[in-house]
């Protein structure tokens, strides 16, 4: 059975959140060397925000977003201010750091589940689960695509830009740039790391709150969501390499689209229905294939050089 228009759009939809995500984790990596297991947990705040101003108080689908990005840029500076930073000033070496961040996940689910409830009460479509989903505010079609897919085009093309014009036209982007190949180097330059470093976790924890809300589009939310997901965003930026923010890009379609459209494919090829519920399983062999054949990611591999010798192969047979 060929795959469906609304199919393939529910996977890019899905493929730009982890684009999204990707590039906010790599972000945090690549300025304060802490692997963020709190990330999927920001992006699930900014889509709980999401559904209190568009399903709740009936504004617009923009303001929602604002507010998303707000709120998980408020929460990924409070990580990194509240706990993260006085931690690395006491000396705690990045296993102690990745701990506290699992802490931090699990105190925003806590926090979330006590937002649901309250969510629930003011909302009655929510019913008695905390599973919730925006799907129908975004099933209009534009130009033959669902509004949901149009919204998700624009909000990663818009980041992109956004982030591209930040690093290379501003002085921030020469700091931050400054900050991530020798910190020391740029403090005694006169950069202020610690405020690099904390805009980072901000913009990061901002762009995990519009992929949350992208997620709403296409899979139902609860607050524990975020903690399944971080699987994906952390295969998403191993495999393009957690040295560049492009590779987030490249990891966040690639695992995308593998765990959506992949696992259909691979389904309907074996002959076996239901094969999407363990599509997570896709993630978490990416991960150990990256690790052991290309280490520092797709970004990472030297692609040139593997070309030219490819050529050279090419033409020593003929010869």
């Amino acid at each position: 059975m060929p795959i469906s228009l609304v199919y393939l759009e529910n996977s890019l939809v899905y493929s730009n959140a982890l684009v999204l995500l990707a590039i906010g984790l790599t972000m945090t990596y690549l300025t304060t060397k802490i692997p963020n297991f709190a990330h999927g947990s920001l992006a699930i705040v900014g889509a709980y925000l999401l559904f209190t101003v568009v399903a709740v108080y009936k504004a617009s689908i923009a303001l929602g977003f604002i507010a998303a990005f707000l709120a998980g840029a408020i929460v990924g500076l409070l990580e990194y201010l509240v706990v993260l930073r006085p931690l690395q000033r006491r000396g705690t070496d990045a296993l102690g750091l990745m701990i506290a961040t699992l802490g931090v996940d699990i105190f925003l689910i806590g926090a979330l589940n006590i937002y649901a409830d309250i969510v629930r009460d003011m909302h009655p479509v929510t019913g008695t689960s905390r599973d919730w989903s925006l799907r129908s505010f975004v099933l209009g079609r534009v130009a033959g695509l669902t509004e949901g897919t149009w919204i998700s085009i624009g909000l990663v093309v818009a980041s992109l830009v956004a982030l591209y014009l930040l690093l290379t036209r501003t002085k921030f982007g020469v700091a931050m740039r400054a900050s991530i190949e020798n910190p020391q180097l740029a403090q005694v330059l006169g950069v202020n790391v610690d405020l690099v470093y904390a805009i980072s976790w901000l913009i990061a924890g901002g762009l995990a709150g519009l992929a949350g809300g992208l997620m709403s589009f296409v899979m139902r939310i609860n607050p524990a969501t975020g903690s399944i997901e971080v699987v994906s965003v952390f295969a998403a930026s191993i495999a393009g390499g957690l040295q560049s923010l492009l590779g987030g890009v490249v990891g966040g379609y690639l695992v995308g689209l593998s765990e959506t459209v992949g696992t259909r494919l691979l389904g309907e090829l074996l002959g076996i229905t239901g094969i999407a519920a363990y599509r997570k399983v896709v993630s978490l062999a990416l991960i150990v294939v990256v690790l052991l054949v290309a280490p520092e990611g797709i970004m990472g591999v030297n692609w040139r050089s593997i070309l030219r010798k490819l050529k050279n192969r090419a033409k020593g047979e003929r010869s």
